[in-house]
């Protein structure tokens, strides 16, 4: 788990892994990183990794991207 705390943006970032996922509760988390900030509408962002392939998926974004322009 990697937190970064850019509570003068006006959020928390936390990066959890697949196994982080499955042992830590967001809402208790949320909870507990909310009581240790002055910013009461601070925001916690969870960035969560995913289970599909990277390389696919960042290919179909690209093709999708290009598509668009």
């Amino acid at each position: 788990m990697e937190i970064y705390n850019k509570e003068n943006k006006g959020f928390i970032e936390v990066w959890l892994t697949n196994e982080e996922q499955k042992i830590y509760d967001r809402n208790e988390l949320t909870e507990r990183l909310l009581s240790d900030v002055s910013n009461k509408k601070c925001k916690v962002v969870f960035f969560l990794s995913g289970n599909d392939d990277l390389y696919s998926c960042t290919e179909g974004l690209l093709l999708r991207n290009i598509s668009c322009s």
